[in-house]
């Protein structure tokens, strides 16, 4: 079986976590995002993928290599990858794609059983399959309507409020027969829920919707991402290296804690849950709640983190208070005590003086 992953974009409402690093390379408990796709793809069956890259592609490259420490075949198609769009992007490879293939992108978390989604393509003998995931507001995703067979009768792209006439929404994970990317011209830019799938729509060409109850999440913003790393200690997104029964209690009673390697924690109060990446220094009375703390930062004493992210190769002083909803990018130093207020990104390479204090706009 053959797949591609869609990993060439910029990640932009991300930023600043994504100003060294892309988006499918966003650490999420200390294993790149992209890993975990890759992961499902293989356990699924995938034997050959083809990884579509752009913005900075030399890290993706640099750590899935060849794909043999994941046990299957990788090759990477370069270029023109964003212009072209994720349907453009995707023909370049299809000459090398023998058979019925997944497409998947890189930043999705999931529990979708993606054989399941495999075998449900064929036995309805679709040309293009959507996985359909539900959720409450629709409007920043393509939705579609299903028939009682499951066939997508009507589909649009990021509808506003008024125009959302349904809540099942594109879940970025899509079953292909090669030859439908004969309705895609060469060259071009052209994009899955744009373009590709309302000219099917056109033509009344059998595509096909799943929809699926499993656990999604596409990590479009800090905010989403925090609630995915909340969602693993609750045990709604189940990963391989992690169990969470016995965790699950500490997020009302105390707080869980999970640390990368190397790390040196001074008896902090934790207060929902924090991730540590490795290297990480936590010094004495420091409190941290429902934050995710890179690899290599240092947190002086005393210092107060509320539901943020914290970057890598970052200083936090003694004293300093970090709110809710901030972001602060790499290499970043925080003098003692400065006060970060709410929803507040720290641009990487910063350096915020002692006792200062930054305030929303």
């Amino acid at each position: 079986m053959q797949a591609v992953i869609l990993a060439g974009g910029k990640g932009t409402r991300l930023l600043p976590l994504t100003v060294y690093r892309p988006k499918p390379m966003i650490p999420f408990f200390n294993k790149p995002m992209m890993e975990y796709i890759l992961n499902n793809l293989v356990n699924a069956g995938v034997e050959e993928i083809f990884v579509l890259i752009g913005y900075l592609k030399e890290r993706i490259m640099e750590y899935f290599g060849d794909g043999s420490d994941f046990g299957v075949e990788i090759h990477y198609s370069n270029g023109e990858n964003v212009k072209l769009g994720t349907a453009g992007a995707t023909k370049k490879v299809v000459s090398k794609i023998e058979d019925t293939f997944i497409v998947a992108s890189s930043d999705v978390l999931t529990n979708l059983d993606i054989k399941a989604l495999y075998e449900y393509h064929k036995k309805k003998k679709a040309l293009a399959t959507i996985a359909l995931s539900q959720v409450e507001d629709p409007t920043q995703y393509g939705i579609a309507i299903v028939d009682s067979e499951n066939r997508i009768i009507k589909f649009k792209e990021k509808p506003k409020p008024e125009e959302a006439f349904s809540n099942l929404v594109n879940a970025g994970i899509y079953v292909f027969e090669p030859e439908t990317f004969d309705l895609v011209p060469k060259e071009e830019n052209f994009d899955f829920s744009l373009n590709l799938f309302p000219k099917m729509l056109k033509e009344n060409l059998p595509l096909y919707g799943f929809p699926f109850k499993e656990y999604w999440n596409d990590v479009g913003r800090p905010s989403s991402y925090l609630q995915a790393t909340k969602d693993v200690f609750l045990g709604r997104l189940k990963l391989p290296q992690l169990r969470t029964e016995s965790l699950k209690g500490n997020l009302e009673y105390g707080g869980s804690l999970y640390s990368g390697r190397r790390c040196q924690i001074r008896n902090p109060s934790i207060r929902g849950f924090a991730v540590l990446g490795d290297n990480v220094k936590i010094g004495r009375n420091v409190k941290i709640e429902r934050s995710v703390i890179f690899s290599n930062v240092t947190i002086e004493e005393g210092a107060e983190i509320y539901e943020a992210i914290i970057g890598e190769n970052v200083y936090i002083g003694k004293g300093v208070v970090i709110e809710s909803g901030s972001v602060i990018g790499d290499n970043s130093v925080i003098e003692d005590f400065t006060k970060i207020g709410a929803n507040v990104k720290i641009w990487t390479e910063s350096r915020i003086g002692k006792e200062s204090i930054i305030l929303p706009d």
